[in-house]
């Protein structure tokens, strides 16, 4: 009886070893210094400011995982909503953008083209938003850059580990295995934390940038 436990438990250790090796690894898109976060623009007591250091990407069944990690980071829950994060970035060639909040309320921008879907939303545990082709509108004496939302997504936000993880369907950006999540042109920041009122963000309010430098193929597991 021994004997066959030992075998049994012998068997289940070697699946596991099995299984972890064939488990998908993050793939690093971009890496940023850290230490170089502006503080100064007012916005909190964060130390050395919203301090980006990567960003990984890994397809978990139907999902992609988006994951940035900082070296110095808003408190989780911190508002109100005096920073987003964005990123841009393509698939196959076309432009998406995804926004990141810690803590949101909604108010959506009417003048910008956005809906009213967000009207009386708030997401005190973190916004997570799918966005489309931005357009710069340089109408006004303040440039706008509208980015029109797409879907909104599933997050969190770890603090312990100093970053967060946004949860990307494939479908929702129309990608498939084969499908190659390239750079995406700069739109206030190809990727960084800035600050912002009342939905519009400034580019002379970037906290902390990045460059995306690589791509992730969607492998077929």
């Amino acid at each position: 009886m021994k004997k066959h436990a030992i075998v049994l438990l012998i068997g289940v250790l070697c699946l596991g070893v099995i299984g972890d090796a064939g488990a998908a690894k993050p793939k690093k898109l971009w890496e940023d210094a850290a230490g170089d976060a502006d503080a100064g623009q007012g916005l909190g007591s964060v130390p050395g400011g919203w301090d980006l250091t990567s960003g990984t990407i890994v397809k978990k069944g139907a999902n992609l995982e988006f994951t940035v990690t900082h070296a110095d980071m808003p408190p989780f829950g911190s508002g109100p909503e005096m920073s987003r994060f964005l990123w841009n970035f393509t698939v196959g060639g076309t432009p998406f953008r995804l926004t990141v909040k810690s803590f949101d309320i909604g108010k959506p921008d009417v003048v910008g083209g956005q809906t009213s879907d967000r009207l009386g939303r708030v997401d005190s545990s973190g916004h997570f938003r799918l966005e489309g082709e931005c357009v710069t509108d340089a109408t006004l004496p303040l440039q706008r850059v509208n980015c029109p939302p797409l879907e909104y997504l599933e997050g969190t936000f770890d603090p312990g580990a100093m970053s967060f993880t946004v949860i990307v369907p494939l479908k929702a950006i129309k990608a498939k295995v084969g499908s190659v999540i390239g750079p995406g042109a700069e739109q206030i920041c190809t990727i960084c934390w800035v600050s912002h009122v009342a939905e519009r963000s400034l580019n002379t309010t970037i906290i902390d940038s990045a460059a995306q430098t690589g791509s992730y193929k969607v492998p077929k597991k």
